[in-house]
């Protein structure tokens, strides 16, 4: 089983924005069952972001 990857700050503050909450971050990151809840959100925005980036490099390809 490969090990959870780790959401960087960015990746926190979009899913901030996706959960739509009047809660600050740090008081949802403070929270044992909120904070979980953001970093899944935040995971799924870091893979939905690496695969628009391999889609401009595809893009970009002279071949």
């Amino acid at each position: 089983m490969r090990p959870r990857i780790e959401p960087d700050r960015a990746a926190l503050e979009v899913a901030h924005r996706l959960l739509r909450t009047d809660v600050p971050l740090e008081q949802l990151l403070a929270s044992r069952p909120l904070s979980l809840i953001l970093h899944n959100v935040a995971r799924r925005h870091m893979q939905r972001r690496a695969q628009a980036d391999l889609k401009k490099l595809q893009a970009a390809d002279a071949d």
